[in-house]
């Protein structure tokens, strides 16, 4: 078993739930005794209600964390909510849990983080946008979301950009990092990290995906994520915008044929039981921007804004590491069992049929696109 070195207490958590460094499929399923039961409630047709009673359940449980104060010494202490999408045993979950602690220990207590995992704040837009205004505090998002706010954002996504979560970590981590997250403060947002969301892949239930034509004419669910809905409308597929939460119900029922994640993302959801098919492409990478609102930035203490961004930035290196560590894992417990059927595609003809997506988001960005072609160049040479 794969194992990294955890603080002790995070350590003590993993143990209670999933093996250090990297969930197995019977882990996956322990932990998301939450997500089953969401699914349980789609299937019985309780999508709307469901999510919409959550998400007020959870907003005014936010609100009010944001807002309360309660005074410990010359300080007030203070419990920020930290919402994201992913579920149980995901290395995005695992990762917030980890901030959580760093937070408490590096601001002496005076700030603390309470986690919402799950969507129970709504989906990533919702929550983007209610971090935004400042209604909650925090979030672990994805990049598509971000992306619609904040345009440069859609840069790190560009199809066949990197060979390797690696060199995107140099990117992202680099000038053109800066870049984005200029823009970002200007448009309400401070990012103060980006944790990792993997190489995608693709998964369907109708056929391998081989060559380009193979995605012609399929349904493939989508994020609200602009450089996806081109990239797989290039190769012909019939792109579908869905929140992540609905994705499980909408493959059962045959709403949509396939999907495009990372391996963990496919796993922690239990994709692999409506899916045949897992087709390996690494098409393009996306973060996860971990991002709080500028009004509730701003009115911090510099000791708690340093506290929050040593924890992000701690934790950005542990989520990548258990991301690695875990699609490593799971892929070959995907093998060994069948849970899906699993096939390389032609990278080669990939990167020819996408080309012209390149093209087009270069004269959409503008530098940016060419900044960062540069610095992945020199990035996937390392």
């Amino acid at each position: 078993m794969i194992r990294l070195d955890y603080p002790e207490r995070f350590q003590r958590r993993l143990n209670a739930g999933a093996t250090a460094g990297g969930a197995s499929m019977k882990t996956f399923r322990s932990l998301s005794r939450q997500t089953r039961r969401q699914k349980a409630g789609f299937e019985a047709g309780e999508i709307d209600s469901l999510q919409a009673t959550t998400w007020r359940r959870a907003l005014v449980l936010a609100v009010g964390l944001t807002a309360g104060v309660a005074v410990s010494g010359a300080q007030a202490a203070q419990t920020l909510v930290l919402g994201h999408g992913a579920a149980p045993g995901n290395p995005r979950s695992l990762a917030a849990e980890h901030m959580a602690d760093l937070v408490e220990q590096y601001s002496e207590g005076d700030l603390t983080l309470r986690i919402q995992g799950s969507e129970q704040l709504g989906s990533d837009v919702q929550m983007l946008q209610q971090t935004q205004s400042g209604a909650i505090g925090l979030t672990a998002n994805s990049q598509g979301s971000l992306a619609s706010i904040v345009p440069k954002a859609n840069v790190f996504g560009l199809p066949f950009l990197f060979d390797s979560p690696q060199a995107a970590w140099e990117v992202v981590d680099g000038p053109v990092g800066d870049e984005v997250e200029a823009q970002a403060e200007e448009r309400g947002l401070k990012v103060l990290a980006w944790w990792d969301n993997g190489l995608r892949q693709f998964t369907n239930n109708v056929r391998p995906i081989e060559k380009p034509a193979d995605l012609a004419g399929l349904k493939m669910r989508t994020s609200q994520d602009a450089v996806t809905i081109d990239t797989l409308g290039e190769l012909g597929a019939n792109p579908t915008p869905m929140a992540f939460g609905e994705l499980y119900v909408a493959l059962k029922q045959g709403t949509v044929d396939g999907q495009e994640n990372p391996v963990v993302n496919i796993m922690s959801s239990h994709l692999d039981e409506v899916q045949q098919y897992l087709s390996l492409s690494d098409y393009r990478y996306e973060t996860t921007p971990v991002v709080i609102g500028m009004p509730t930035w701003q009115r911090l203490p510099e000791k708690d804004r340093e506290a929050l961004q040593r924890a992000a930035q701690e934790s950005a290196e542990f989520q990548r590491q258990t991301l690695i560590e875990q699609t490593d894992e799971l892929l070959a417990q995907i093998r060994e069992s069948g849970a899906m059927e699993v096939n390389n595609v032609d990278a080669a003809a990939f990167r020819e049929a996408t080309q012209p997506v390149l093209d087009t988001w270069q004269e959409k960005l503008g530098d940016i696109v060419e900044h960062a072609r540069q610095a992945a160049d020199e990035a996937n040479a390392l």
